[in-house]
């Protein structure tokens, strides 16, 4: 099934290998295949990375549960054939959503999406673990949880090559022991956090907050600045370490704790210290009204006023009632 979304180009079809469908994005002179699996839910994961000609079951893609870095709860990761990669399994739900899949319909709309993972960020608790021991250990003996039992696909995956970047290394390449670096540690993530600042500066991407492409971006967004950009690095870096060594790693590169303040708030209005009696008397407020209404008077009263009125008798006199004798 062939359909058209605007500059990209979707086309379904069956894949033999695996139970599920392949899709096809093309766009700007790039085509990129993923895989719909469709086993459990459905999950976009890239085609190149999990299909293996291999018909061997334990050589196929498995969806496992591992402890998260950061939250130390269970969360869900895609091993790729051979265990050669690990993606991180993130869903995307919406109310009132289903999937058509041939002739049948999926009630559960929500879409599995993947995102590469680097292992070493899952083997750091672990090293962390065992650190107090000061004793160099074997990788299977370090990467243990009763918990998580499929955490030993870790040990498999290409990222543990880099583990020398993270830790102490001794032994042969038969046999190698570890233990846990907290200085090499911190520059490693260092120098992640700056390459992940320099990935987002040349691509411009917006760091003030969420923003549409399809809206002219802010004079803010347009004024980012490299620290801005590293600070924003970090809080990505940050997501998938433990929180005291996100901490750590906050120091290690003298980044202030900067409160984020939102956008187009207005400034906040200083209160005045020191003498604040009034400025004005209004205690003779009163006495000003009445000479003011008192000044006002029309030309008749003018002219009455300047009228000889000794032994007249007022208007009022001739009504009230006689003294009684």
């Amino acid at each position: 099934m062939d359909k058209s979304f605007g500059n990209s180009f979707v086309r379904l079809r069956s894949v033999t290998t695996i139970v599920g469908f392949r899709l096809s994005f093309s766009g700007s002179g790039e085509t990129v295949d993923y895989l719909v699996y469709s086993e459990v839910k459905l999950a976009l994961v890239p085609m190149d990375d999990v299909l293996s000609t291999d018909s061997q079951s334990e050589n196929q893609p498995v969806f496992c549960k591992l402890r998260h870095p950061k939250s130390d709860q269970s969360a869900m990761f895609l091993f790729t054939h051979g265990n050669r990669e690990v993606y991180e399994v993130t869903s995307f739900k919406e109310d009132c959503r289903s999937w058509f899949i041939d002739n049948t319909v999926q009630q559960d709309g929500a879409i599995l999406m993947t995102l590469p993972v680097d292992p070493l960020f899952l083997v750091l608790p672990y090293l962390q673990s065992v650190e107090q021991t000061g004793k160099y250990m074997t990788l299977d003996q370090i990467v243990c949880d009763e918990d998580y039992p499929e955490c030993n696909r870790l040990t498999s995956t290409k990222g543990m090559s880099e583990l020398h970047n993270i830790a102490d290394v001794k032994g042969s390449d038969d046999l190698e022991a570890f233990r846990y670096n907290e200085e090499k540690t911190l520059t490693w993530l260092q120098c992640k956090t700056e390459k992940l600042a320099d990935a987002l500066s040349d691509r411009e991407f917006c760091v003030s907050g969420a923003q549409s492409s399809s809206y002219v971006r802010s004079k803010r967004a347009m004024t980012s600045t490299r620290d801005d950009y590293v600070r924003y690095a970090y809080g990505m870096v940050s997501d998938y370490l433990p929180v005291d060594l996100a901490g750590k790693l906050r120091e290690h590169m003298k980044m202030p704790v900067v409160a984020e303040k939102k956008e187009n708030e207005p400034p906040t209005k200083k209160a005045k210290v020191g003498d604040i009696t009034p400025t004005e008397d209004y205690s003779q407020s009163g006495a000003n009204d009445k000479s003011e209404k008192v000044a006002k008077l029309t030309a008749s009263q003018k002219k009455l006023s300047k009228v000889d009125k000794t032994g007249m008798k007022s208007l009022a006199s001739f009504f009230s009632p006689k003294a009684k004798s």
